[in-house]
């Protein structure tokens, strides 16, 4: 499954493979789409395809429909708390209806009055007519203790930040710890996909199970990636420590070693530790 959210948030949703959204590990909101020759029930089609828009955590899901695609988006964005946005977007020729299994999300407008027919869904199911690249969007709102909060208002949820808007916030936020431009996309992607996954991601906490090679070097790209450096300079510096011990007594440096402990120097040097820099 792929991650949505927020840096820094308390908060942390999924995404499953067919686009069910899950948060805190519990299934919160499944899509069907009902198009010209049937319902589409996305986790038991073959033509589902599912990306990360540019390695950042906007997640694209489309299934095919006659004349075109369904495409669901999901991310998160930070106001009112915590929202998770979910969009369905008509990418077809033709218009279709999609289908939420619960009605206690916010929505940009209210459901059709006829409900679902022609497929068994959850009571509680709600309908919605999508037009020719027209885009339906609806919304979970998400805190730290809280399962479901208030709705928010059709204008409160248009105000929301695109997905598109998302996407550069992403981009810009992480090149402030460097821009790579690789020959080959995958690789840029996959350096994109493994900086969200730490900002995502709650810090690894340093004691003696800790593997002190990967705690300094998740610290040090979040310190990169703008995170103060100061709350972590005390364990940086008793790993660091431990790492030149092991080196000195094995008589040899491994390569991730040599930059464990290059980035220990940066991440004290950002929180103003000179003496444990040196």
């Amino acid at each position: 499954m792929l991650a949505v959210g927020v840096r820094g948030a308390q908060w942390r949703g999924e995404v499953t493979p067919w686009g069910d959204v899950l948060v805190d590990g519990e299934i919160r909101l499944r899509w069907f789409i009902a198009a010209d020759d049937r319902w589409y029930e996305p986790a038991r089609e073959t033509t589902v395809r599912q990306r990360q828009v540019s390695g950042v955590p906007v997640i694209e899901t489309r299934l095919k429909v006659p004349g075109g695609d369904a495409v669901q988006r999901v991310y998160g964005v930070a106001n009112f708390g915590g929202v998770i946005v979910v969009e369905i977007y008509n990418d077809s020729s033709l218009p279709f209806a999609v289908a939420f299994d619960r009605g206690d999300i916010s929505t940009m407008r209210a459901p059709s009055p006829t409900g679902v027919q022609g497929i068994d869904l959850p009571s509680g199911s709600v309908v919605f007519p999508v037009g020719h690249h027209a885009t339906m969007r609806a919304a979970i709102r998400v805190g730290s203790a809280d399962k479901i909060l208030g709705q928010l208002s059709a204008s409160e949820l248009e105000g929301l930040p695109s997905y598109e808007q998302v996407e550069r916030g992403w981009l810009a936020a992480l090149q402030t710890s460097s821009r790579v431009d690789l020959p080959e996309l995958s690789w840029s992607t996959l350096l994109t996909q493994k900086r969200c996954e730490i900002l995502l991601g709650q810090p690894l906490v340093f004691d003696r199970q800790t593997d002190e090679v990967e705690f300094i070097l998740d610290i040090a790209e979040r310190v990169r990636l703008g995170d103060k450096a100061a709350q972590w300079a005390s364990d940086v510096a008793v790993a660091a420590e431990k790492i030149i011990k092991r080196c000195a007594r094995n008589k040899v440096v491994q390569w991730d070693e040599d930059r464990a402990i290059l980035a220990a120097g940066m991440v004290l040097d950002r929180a103003g530790e000179s003496r444990g820099r040196d």
